[in-house]
């Protein structure tokens, strides 16, 4: 089940998918949905970044909580089915809130981050493999530490060992209609970003 989140992110939202099982708004993240003519099928927050009138069939939560509206949105889509979760709204604004939510994809690994020109999910171990975005450029950062291959691509690996304190796995661009990451070890950020 394709599950569609929106969340209150200041930043623009590109077009949002319309071949979707299930829609969530999250606090401010509904009017955007609104905004797009999308009426979702639950709403979730606090309400701390919404000026309009919450609906009543709203879901709310006070805004001194343990978590984020984010993860409740996310714990809903998983109870609901999820299989795979694109959550647009959730990059840019507060650095803070942006390195949560990336931070989020450990514990969601069926959620990709969108934002205008930007698409981030985590490789766990294994092959992977990444479609040609020719305006875009390739970024594999490594959440903390990993040891990849990386083929495919203008600037490959073998079996390097690469840290999160390191920018070598930063701006790769395509040789190949399709790149191939192997993570041998550990995790990492996989970044389209356009140029």
């Amino acid at each position: 089940m394709r599950v569609l989140i929106v969340a209150a992110s200041p930043e623009a939202v590109p077009p949002l998918p319309n071949d979707i099982d299930y829609v969530i708004g999250v606090d401010g993240g509904y009017q955007t949905l609104l905004d797009h003519g999308i009426t979702p099928n639950l709403v979730v927050g606090d309400f701390d970044s919404f000026e309009g009138t919450v609906p009543d069939e709203a879901v709310r939560y006070p805004s001194e909580k343990d978590v984020t509206d984010l993860e409740i949105a996310l714990e809903a889509a998983r109870g609901h089915g999820a299989t795979e979760m694109l959550v647009y709204g959730a990059l840019g604004g507060r650095l803070d809130m942006t390195l949560g939510n990336i931070g989020l994809l450990e514990a969601y690994p069926e959620m990709r981050l969108y934002a205008d020109g930007q698409v981030v999910h985590l490789a766990r171990t294994g092959r992977h493999t990444l479609a040609r975005r020719d305006d875009h450029y390739l970024s594999l950062i490594p959440w903390k530490q990993a040891n990849v291959s990386i083929r495919g691509v203008r600037y490959p690996l073998e079996r390097h060992d690469v840290v999160s304190h390191e920018a070598l796995t930063i701006s790769n661009e395509w040789d190949a209609e399709t790149a191939e990451l192997i993570v041998h070890d550990g995790t990492v950020l996989v970044m389209y970003v356009k140029k």
